[in-house]
């Protein structure tokens, strides 16, 4: 995956479980992310926990980062909202987790990420399918 995608990429993985939760809700487990017009696929775990504490799963964050979200509205399926960050790298996003089912969703981004005084824009979608149980530790 390019390095310059990484920063969008890690916000999807730690925003998909905080707001994926909608009618119908998804199951905990060992989760496969596609990204479009990407051919490899990465593996995330959402455990119980992930998926049923919404609340606590929205602070949770990498260590170097502040992102935070905001402005959240739920349509039928849909949740969209927004996530900012300022480090490691200023990045802003608006966010759409669409809910097919319990073991598949989709989620679509339009971001603008600055790095290194460079600005970047774009459009990401990822989706989500249920694979089966997390690996035991």
């Amino acid at each position: 995956m390019p390095r310059r995608l990484l920063p969008a990429v890690a916000a999807l993985v730690l925003a998909a479980p905080a707001f994926a939760q909608s009618t119908p809700q998804i199951r905990p487990g060992l989760w496969e992310m596609t990204l479009s017009g990407m051919p490899q696929k990465q593996n995330v775990c959402f455990t119980p926990e992930m998926v049923k504490d919404m609340k606590n799963l929205s602070q949770q964050k990498a260590p170097d980062s502040d992102c935070k979200s905001s402005g959240e509205s739920v349509s039928g399926n849909t949740r969209t909202f927004n996530v900012s960050c300022t480090k490691p790298n200023k990045y802003d996003a608006k966010i759409s987790v669409t809910v097919n089912a319990p073991d598949n969703f989709t989620m679509t981004q339009n971001y603008t990420v600055d790095r290194g005084g460079k600005s970047q824009s774009g459009t990401m979608s990822i989706a989500y399918r249920r694979v089966g149980e997390c690996p035991a530790k």
